[in-house]
């Protein structure tokens, strides 16, 4: 079983990486156009941020050490 998570681990932190730079994107976008509208489209960037951290965290967890 370790062996089957080792190998999962690298696909699994290109996707974190790939929703942190998304969050990154969107949050620049948002606050470019002016931060109107309630800061619910804030919250939806830094939720990306956040999502794509905590896959990059158990990834590191698991053994992944860079690409």
């Amino acid at each position: 079983m370790e062996a089957l998570v080792r190998l999962a681990v690298k696909p699994l932190a290109y996707l974190g990486s790939a929703v942190v730079l998304l969050g990154l994107v969107y949050l620049g976008i948002q606050l470019g156009g002016g931060c109107r509208g309630g800061g619910g489209e804030l919250r939806k960037a830094v939720a990306l941020i956040a999502a794509g951290a905590a896959v990059l965290g158990f990834a590191a967890i698991y053994g992944f050490s860079g690409f």
